[in-house]
């Protein structure tokens, strides 16, 4: 009779754990400290096609269920002080994913299940101290945002973003070590996103991509990584310069052609940019040093207000091929040569090829001038 007691149950038992296992759906649930209640926002790309869900949120606790037949990425946001936080979950059907942590350190919010979310919540782990570090120190510039400027504070500011720098690395050094011992896992992938990927240099994580194989190679972030490095590396030094065709403020319409047998110096900056500043003064320097005949200057202004960008232009001096490109960030020059922030410069020599990406002016200078001999 105890046997058949113990069948029952454990048929029971069999029968209410797998009804907690949707094989056509996945749920995630969250316990996170200090999140509150209120609001969290769920970003998942289905197919293409980006949905967008909100989930209510009481005492940091919450679940959400969606569907994907593959495994892909779900962005979970929330607001956190002066800036907006997100954790990424990655998720595929059939899958119960657990979330736990701080609000106030959400690089450092674990995710349970799944191999992926397995095996960055191990990275996270092994990396804990030097994570919070870094985050600790991001929020102390942060909350300095806001103060008036002085140069304690100036200083102060620099010696924080120089010690961010430092743990960055030592980063990068580890997630470097955990993809050359991982290159089938979704998870590499990650880390070469989030630690390896440089904005300004993303030709540095071309060797790590190189690893990749298996399931992760047939992933769409490797896709998108993939395509990011390899346009980037088409603007290195010693390829041809992208061409464009553009009007300029004389309303004239200009192409790379039109600087053909000349060396040129391509310039993106705003006026709005004040870390271009500095740069006019080269610029005007180039121009007044190198016969025009050798070398011309253009300068492509994301100014979406022309009159702000005329006012500045008028002021400092800048008299040479000028583009107003109001589509600012979105303009189609900023994505031909992979610009990412400003200033940026490129040099290119007489017959289109690109001497100098992505360098200072005052660099350009030094290298005109040991290309053209007076």
């Amino acid at each position: 009779m105890n046997g058949i007691k113990y069948i029952v149950f454990f048929i029971v038992f069999i029968g209410i754990f797998l009804s907690c296992k949707d094989e056509n759906a996945y749920i995630v649930k969250g316990n996170i400290k200090g999140i509150g209640s209120g609001e969290l926002y769920f970003a998942a790309d289905i197919d293409s096609a980006l949905r967008m869900d909100t989930v209510p949120v009481k005492d940091g606790k919450f679940t959400y269920r969606g569907q994907s037949d593959t495994v892909i990425p779900l962005i979970i946001s929330y607001k956190k002080e002066k800036e907006t936080a997100w954790i990424t979950v990655w998720v595929s059907n059939g899958e119960n994913v657990s979330l736990s942590g701080d609000a106030d350190y959400p690089e450092l919010i674990m995710v349970k299940n799944g191999e992926t979310n397995d095996l960055l919540s191990d990275f996270k782990n092994d990396n804990k101290s030097l994570i919070k570090e870094r985050g600790d120190l991001r929020d102390k510039i942060l909350a300095n945002s806001g103060n008036v400027d002085n140069l304690s504070t100036e200083i102060n500011e620099m010696q924080l973003v120089s010690q961010i720098k430092n743990l960055d690395q030592i980063l990068k050094t580890k997630a470097e070590d955990f993809v050359e011992a991982h290159p089938s896992a979704i998870a590499s992938l990650v880390l070469i996103q989030d630690y390896i990927m440089d904005t300004e240099h993303p030709e540095n994580m071309h060797p790590y991509l190189s690893l990749i194989t298996g399931e992760a190679e047939k992933n769409k972030l490797y896709q998108k990584l993939e395509q990011y490095s390899s346009k980037y590396r088409q603007t290195l030094a010693g390829n041809p310069a992208p061409d464009f065709k553009a009007i300029d403020v004389k309303r004239d319409t200009i192409d790379l052609k039109a600087f053909k047998d000349k060396y040129l110096v391509v310039n993106f900056a705003a006026s709005w940019c004040s870390l271009c500043e500095p740069e006019y003064a080269d610029l005007v320097a180039i121009r007044d040093t190198f016969p025009k005949k050798e070398v011309e200057l253009l300068t492509i202004s994301l100014d979406e207000n022309a009159k702000e960008w005329t006012h500045l232009a008028k002021e400092k001096g800048i008299d040479w091929v000028q583009v107003i490109d109001s589509a600012g960030w979105d303009s189609g020059l900023v994505s031909h040569y992979n610009v990412s922030t400003i200033p940026c410069n490129y040099l290119i020599d007489k017959e289109g090829k690109i001497i100098g990406s992505k360098i200072p002016a005052d660099s350009i200078i030094s290298i005109l001038t040991e290309l053209i001999k007076h």
